[in-house]
């Protein structure tokens, strides 16, 4: 063999591993499912957030990542149908992780699949919903990151006093088939009576319901709402802040998008912080951690929002202390 016949099989040779190197990785591919619609603006930033963690963790989509999305975008059925036809178109396209949003979403799921794993965002209380088995120690295929627990429910009537001293009848508007919003309707309730309120549900399913339930208050008097966060209070959410407006009921709502919109006040969690921190628990379990070894995470940011200018038409005077422990006060 020549000399130069020997070095350029020596130099093949060693182009091969570096070769290897440089073929393109396989792209993970994971689902994401949401309980409300696309079109909604609240959806594009948790997106985007969730996006961000993702490439954080050196995942990218066109890159080495592909992400199914799926929406509850029809209103002519009630949410755990959709949420169930949207888990099994899901689990059909096999992603390695999929990531859910809401208490129906994770019902759903479950219904569906107990080997993909599960990752949950926007999810209250659940070990009492049944999705886990404690919050160390998940247990199954699914685990993730919680936003309320039970107790948020006496909060949100307490704060509602605060704000609005002189309510004595409030309706919790909720969907009371959802595990999470029963247990805030039960704390709300043992709390009803030190703080001097008759309390009551308006359980509601779609926008029909929701308009129903708010005008039989419209000749009451010193009535108020808390509104329980569900797909159905988000989706139809202009539905009851117009109501709320036209009959002057003073309310309270988990999410600081509520009193942006003309809500009175709000005090809850920072979802899009949630979606951020979600994409770590979805990169984790991609390189091997199971979900049952990773404990539920509850929330790292509650937020207090009162708007003002609500306050004012209403004819409400918010206690100068109350204002100063808001996070934010809109004028």
């Amino acid at each position: 063999m020549r000399r130069r016949e020997f070095f350029g099989l020596i130099g093949g040779a060693a182009a091969w591993p570096l070769a290897a190197r440089a073929q393109p990785q396989a792209a993970r591919r994971i689902g994401v499912i949401s309980a409300v619609p696309e079109s909604d603006p609240e959806e594009k930033p948790r997106r985007i957030a969730f996006q961000q963690g993702l490439r954080a963790a050196g995942l990218a989509t066109g890159r080495n990542l592909h992400i199914d999305f799926r929406w509850n975008n029809r209103g002519d059925v009630t949410v755990s149908e959709e949420m169930l036809a949207l888990a099994k178109e899901m689990v059909a396209l096999e992603p390695e992780v999929i990531l859910v949003q809401s208490n129906p979403g994770v019902a759903a799921i479950r219904q569906v699949t107990s080997t993909i794993p599960i990752v949950f965002v926007s999810v209250a209380d659940p070990v009492e919903s049944g999705f886990v088995e404690s919050l160390a120690r998940p247990g199954g295929n699914i685990t993730g990151f919680s936003n309320f627990e039970a107790s948020m429910g006496g909060k949100w009537l307490e704060a509602l006093k605060q704000i609005a001293p002189r309510v004595t009848r409030v309706v919790a508007v909720l969907q009371i088939e959802t595990a999470a919003n029963a247990g805030f309707l039960r704390a709300a309730q043992s709390a009803a009576a030190s703080l001097g309120v008759n309390l009551t549900a308006a359980s509601v399913h779609n926008a029909t319901e929701i308009e129903t339930a708010l005008t039989a208050l419209s000749t009451e008097s010193n009535c108020g709402l808390i509104v329980m966060p569900h797909p159905v209070t988000v989706t139809h959410r202009e539905v009851i802040l117009k109501l709320a407006a036209e009959y002057r009921l003073p309310a309270v709502y988990p999410f600081r998008y509520y009193a942006a919109a003309g809500g009175l006040m709000s005090y809850g969690t920072d979802l899009v912080d949630l979606y951020r921190r979600a994409a770590t628990y979805v990169d984790r379990i991609l390189r091997g951690v199971k979900p049952r070894e990773l404990p539920v995470q509850a929330p790292s940011k509650f937020e207090m929002v009162i708007n003002l200018k609500t306050a004012k038409t209403l004819g409400l005077d918010v206690p100068l202390h109350l204002q100063q422990l808001a996070d934010e006060v809109i004028e």
